[in-house]
């Protein structure tokens, strides 16, 4: 009688595939309590507003130079030239007032992405920087190109109209909600696999995941005796000491505080308007004290993963 040769079973032990399986519900966690952490961020008006800015303004120069006198820059009714009218005669009214929000600035797309990226567990801190650079290059130039094509979307809409037709510019506002709700994903999920796959995360992936029966928990990597000869480390401390101390001077001079104790009790438009300007540079400026303190604490912490092989 021929004996069976035993085989090693290639299943993966019970205990391991647990913790897999808690790694991944753990990275899902994260990426949904970061999108937690920037609608909240996001709640006050022109959280983003240096940003929203600059967006606006390249908005409106860029397609003067391409179709001249096709955009007007002006204050929106939250105060900051943020507002962009698109012109045409045969739009209604002759123009389509457009608004670039917290929203529309590319932050939360990129946010998702430098997430994704961070929770890869692959290369060193500052390699995913140098490559989360590159992605925010071209991730603001494709916002941009997405607000410049809404122009020429609203007028092959409403091309021939005279302005008559309500509604002729429906195409823009299709392509911008398509955009907004699947368009970035898409955008984000491509390029991080093209990312995943061309520099090499993959092979880093499966080496972390043969590791992980090693590992130890997390652990603080502080080195303050170094501080001063790391100059990036320095460097982004002191970025987010301004950033808190913005965050405070917005907290204690935005808005009019006299004003909104004026208006308590009153109901009115401009009592409205002014209590929400005053409450929202408050929420301003705490979410970005806030974001300096925790983002300072990280730099200086500098949390790692702990494995057993380090310690022997």
């Amino acid at each position: 009688m021929r004996e069976a040769v035993g085989r090693p079973s290639e299943d993966i032990p019970l205990p391991e595939l647990l913790r897999m399986i808690g790694a991944v519900l753990g990275l899902v966690i994260i990426l949904l309590l970061g999108e937690i952490l920037f609608r909240w961020f996001i709640e006050p008006a022109n959280t983003l507003l240096p940003l929203q800015l600059l967006e606006a303004w390249l908005w409106s120069s860029i397609s003067e130079l391409i179709w001249h006198g096709s955009t007007d820059l002006v204050a929106h009714s939250t105060g900051p030239l943020t507002q962009v009218n698109l012109l045409h005669p045969d739009f209604v009214d002759g123009y389509i007032p457009l608004y670039v929000s917290d929203e529309c600035a590319g932050i939360h797309e990129f946010l998702f992405l430098s997430m994704m990226v961070m929770l890869t567990p692959a290369f060193d801190f500052r390699t995913k920087m140098r490559h989360l650079s590159y992605a925010a290059i071209i991730l603001f130039l494709l916002n941009m190109v997405r607000l410049i094509v809404l122009y020429p979307l609203a007028v092959n809409g409403c091309e021939g109209t005279a302005g008559m037709v309500v509604g002729c510019d429906a195409g823009l506002y299709k392509f911008h909600d398509f955009v907004l709700r699947y368009g970035s994903l898409i955008v984000l999920v491509v390029g991080w696999t093209f990312w995943f796959n061309l520099t090499g995360a993959r092979s880093e992936v499966r080496r972390f995941w043969k590791r992980i029966p090693t590992l130890q928990g997390i652990r603080a990597d502080v080195q303050l005796e170094n501080l001063r000869e790391d100059a990036p480390r320095v460097a982004a401390l002191s970025g987010f000491v301004f950033l808190g101390l913005w965050g405070s001077w917005i907290m204690l001079t935005g808005g009019d505080a006299s004003a909104a104790d004026a208006c308590e009790g009153i109901i009115s438009a401009t009592c409205d308007r002014v209590t929400t300007e005053h409450h929202d540079a408050i929420g301003r400026g705490l979410r970005l004290l806030l974001i300096s303190v925790g983002m300072g604490a990280l730099t200086l912490t500098r949390p790692r993963f702990a494995w057993a092989e380090e310690e022997e």
